[in-house]
């Protein structure tokens, strides 16, 4: 068993029952990878103590008592834990896995938000500290990297790694752990004095301070000098930053922001309360409710990993593609003449992007190899060249046409792992254009450079060969039944009956969704006739 460190990860192997898909990020004490419980058929999150960290007694008992503390807090607006254990001495903690971004990103991106779909953060945030108060807890770390945000509307406070039960003393200090982030952190934490739940209001006031502004409410070139601006200093106020807000928001924020905790709100359930009143005044009773953020992109700040899944993931989550027969509102709304449509696997694939892809074939590249890559003459003019191939790569699928997809490799030619691996991507996102605009023999030497190219992983090329075996059908319709002479679908199957059933699933889950509907048809067909190959594939 490896231990998790940052240069030797944990991807693709079990761990307690949970296979790690890839690595989403490394924190001070943990790292955090997505995964897939497989007694329950879901993803989550898997949190797991750093290497450097295993065997110290104090930083294992400090990572034990986040599942502990949050562990019987059962609440919509926070983030749940599912399990927590110890397997070849790694510990770990399996948490809810959120898809979405965390609201210091969504600020990055958007700036200062707008009134409903702040009011509409601060209002679920607090629900969520009003339960955590309830049983005595507070967080200790509010701030915007610990509010989770989802497409729909959703907000969920995580990283309970720092709370602690009201009137403990646990002396978990000394391990070297930051107690708290300087931008969003009391006067009374700043200072080292015992802390209740209103602490936890002065930086959700702090974190309301900054959605409203697009700034937090302090600055400082050190943290002691960050620091000192809590303890000493005024924000400016909320109305001459943001004239536009109403007075009763603005006071609620600056009563939050209060140097002594008497002067804030005295609980969780009496913010609650003013916010409601605020609410039914100004927001006609809107605020309370889940408002869909607009703009907000699902991203995972991760690590580069060797994870084969990632990139179907992150690619082409392509169950409701422009492919699928007929017109739809995913694939027609907000089309412009001339322009493709933008459909619903590439919003998906806008929403899943943000995250460094995966680096395949490094190896091919280590030993040397000829690339056997040949460029696509199609003309780049007017397209814009960014300044990496990931911001390069996020355009194409913004734009979603032929030059942009080119200009991927045109700009950053497939010349090493990183961009090979883009450059293949790229070759199946061109090919399903091509389909869309029913082009299918333009798309079939696309298909072939990814399922030709030595540097394909066994996952795209099988999506890849399944596609390409899609097109060919589509020019010699066989009678019913024997769709699997088929000499792509055939070796699709062939390949797909050795891998295990969640790559199976990524598999069919990547596939547009006409070209998924004959698949599957074709995989049961093939199944009924090769049982032995297909009772190695049913277990999906």
């Amino acid at each position: 068993m490896n231990r998790p460190t940052e240069g030797n990860d944990l991807t693709n192997q079990v761990i307690g029952g949970y296979s790690i898909l890839h690595r989403l990020g490394v924190g001070g004490m943990s790292e955090v990878y997505l995964a897939f419980q497989n007694s329950l058929h879901r993803h989550v999150a898997l949190k797991v103590l750093r290497a450097d960290f295993v065997g110290s007694e104090e930083h294992e008992q400090r990572f034990l008592q986040e599942a502990r503390s949050v562990a019987s807090l059962i609440h919509p607006n926070i983030v749940q834990v599912y399990d927590v254990g110890k397997f070849d001495s790694t510990l770990y903690i399996a948490q809810e896995y959120v898809p979405g971004s965390n609201l210091n990103s969504f600020i990055q991106r958007r700036g200062a938000l707008p009134i409903e779909e702040a009011v509409s953060i601060l209002w679920q945030a607090t629900s969520a500290l009003q339960k955590a108060a309830s049983i005595g807890l507070v967080h200790r770390d509010i701030k915007p990297d610990n509010l989770l945000l989802t497409p729909d509307g959703e907000a969920k406070v995580a990283d309970f790694g720092l709370a602690r039960a009201r009137g403990k003393n646990q002396n978990l200090t000394a391990v070297g752990v930051a107690l708290g982030t300087p931008l969003y952190m009391s006067p009374e934490q700043v200072q080292g004095q015992s802390v209740d739940s209103r602490s936890d209001l002065y930086s959700l006031g702090a974190t309301a301070y900054h959605m409203l502004s697009g700034r937090p409410p302090f600055s400082g070139d050190t943290a002691l000098a960050l620091a000192m601006q809590h303890i000493q200093a005024q924000a400016v106020p909320l109305d001459q930053l943001r004239p536009d807000l109403p007075e009763q928001l603005v006071l609620i924020v600056h009563r939050l922001l209060k140097k002594s905790p008497e002067d804030r709100f005295g609980s969780a359930m009496e913010l609650a309360r003013e916010l409601r009143s605020f609410i039914e005044v100004n927001l006609e009773g809107r605020g309370d409710k889940m408002i869909p953020f607009s703009g907000l992109v699902i991203e995972h700040q991760a690590i580069s990993s060797s994870s084969a899944t990632e990139e179907l993931q992150i690619l082409m989550m392509g169950r409701n593609s422009s492919l699928t027969e007929g017109s739809t509102e995913g694939s027609t709304k907000g089309s412009t003449k001339g322009k493709p449509r933008q459909s619903a696997w590439i919003r998906n694939s806008i929403l899943w992007f943000g995250v460094p892809l995966v680096l395949t074939s490094a190896l091919a590249f280590l030993l040397g190899r000829v690339d056997p890559f040949a460029h696509q003459s199609t003309s780049t003019a007017g397209v814009v060249r960014e300044s990496s191939i990931q911001r390069q790569f996020a355009l194409a699928l913004v734009e979603n046409n032929l030059k942009h997809w080119n200009a991927v490799s045109e700009f950053f030619p497939p010349t090493d792992a990183l961009s090979r691996n883009y450059y293949l991507k790229s070759q199946i996102q061109i090919a399903r254009l091509r389909i869309e605009g029913d082009d299918l023999p333009g798309a079939e030497p696309n298909l072939r450079t990814v399922i030709e190219s030595p540097y394909s992983d066994e996952l795209l090329r099988c999506i890849a060969r399944i596609e390409l075996g899609w097109i060919q059908q589509r020019g010699q319709r066989q009678p019913s039944g024997e769709e699997i002479r088929n000499e792509n679908y055939a070796r699709a199957m062939r390949e797909m009956s050795t891998m295990i059933p969640e790559k199976q699933r990524l598999i069919r889950d990547a596939l547009p969704a006409r070209v998924r509907a004959e698949w599957e048809t074709v995989d049961y067909l093939y199944q009924a006739e090769s049982k032995p190959l297909g009772a190695a594939a049913s277990g999906d």
